[in-house]
């Protein structure tokens, strides 16, 4: 099977990641990975399955991209296995700066106007923003975003569900906003794929290999924010939050990442663009 097939099969079999990195290992050196039967029976009907999957794609405004088409391999790069990627509108730009911005889904007022206050001052400046598309600091990341004045005034985000299960289902007027703005809206998951508890940590872990660093506003200790933050630095990402004050639940997860010297403090969008520095050139 060939390797655009496999990173269709990764994304539509729900594997476990441990599973999908030993196959993909065994792939690349050419031994014929361990699969059960009915595995194997399952690989088969995906590979005669894909020109469906390709029109199902395109029926919705979208596309299916997979390892070899234009703009994805670099992307798929520092993946410990590939993955088929449906999208509407573009990928992140390359060879400009890429940042994802996380926090809470239930944030406080400073928290969301801080978010989309810095978001909209990084886009100006040229920095792709990424975001989850979660409710609360996910969605100020993005709104912010498309209120720059200048720079890309675009924004991109990677969903935890497939194309016909927006979630929150009160974002789909944003992210129709973000593809028609240039910027996109990203999923590893098929379109019948429903929103699951377990879908998320993949979708953070996007986030985190597609940008250059990961910035948390808010946080409580226990979120997948904290998550994003982790996958962030096993992937050698720069980390950057914003402190707050002791009392405040919502500034837990920034104030521990601190505490354990695992992240940058930010106190402003002078300071992460400080920190990025020129925009690399291509």
């Amino acid at each position: 099977m060939d390797l655009a097939l496999w990173a269709l099969a990764f994304t539509v079999l729900d594997w476990p990641e441990r599973q999908k990195a030993a196959a993909w290992a065994a792939l690349q050196a050419e031994v014929e990975p361990t699969l059960t039967a009915t595995q194997a029976d399952t690989l088969a009907h995906l590979a005669s399955d894909l020109p469906r999957r390709r029109q199902e794609a395109l029926d919705r405004g979208a596309r299916l991209l997979l390892p070899g088409d234009p703009g994805v391999d670099a992307l798929l790069a520092p993946l410990p296995y590939p993955v088929a990627l449906w999208v509407r509108g573009t990928l992140p730009p390359e060879g400009g700066h890429r940042l994802a911005i996380v926090g809470s889904r239930v944030a406080s007022r400073r928290g969301l106007e801080r978010t989309r206050a810095w978001a909209k001052a990084l886009t100006e400046a040229g920095v792709a923003v990424l975001s989850g598309l979660a409710r609360g600091i996910d969605g100020a990341a993005h709104v912010g975003a498309l209120e720059a004045t200048t720079g890309l005034a675009a924004t991109w985000g990677v969903m935890g569900s497939g194309l016909d299960h927006p979630y929150p289902p009160e974002h789909r007027v944003l992210m129709d906003r973000m593809v028609a703005t240039g910027g996109g809206v990203i999923t590893p998951f098929p379109p019948e794929a429903p929103p699951r508890k377990w879908h998320f940590p993949r979708r953070n872990w996007l986030l985190a290999a597609w940008s250059e660093g990961v910035l948390v506003t808010e946080a409580r200790l226990r979120s997948g924010s904290l998550v994003t933050a982790r996958l962030a630095l096993d992937l050698g990402r720069e980390l950057w939050v914003c402190p707050g004050s002791p009392e405040d639940p919502s500034a837990e997860g920034p104030n521990a990442l601190l505490r354990e010297g695992a992240a940058r403090i930010c106190l402003s969008p002078a300071d992460l663009l400080e920190d990025l520095g020129p925009t690399p050139v291509t």
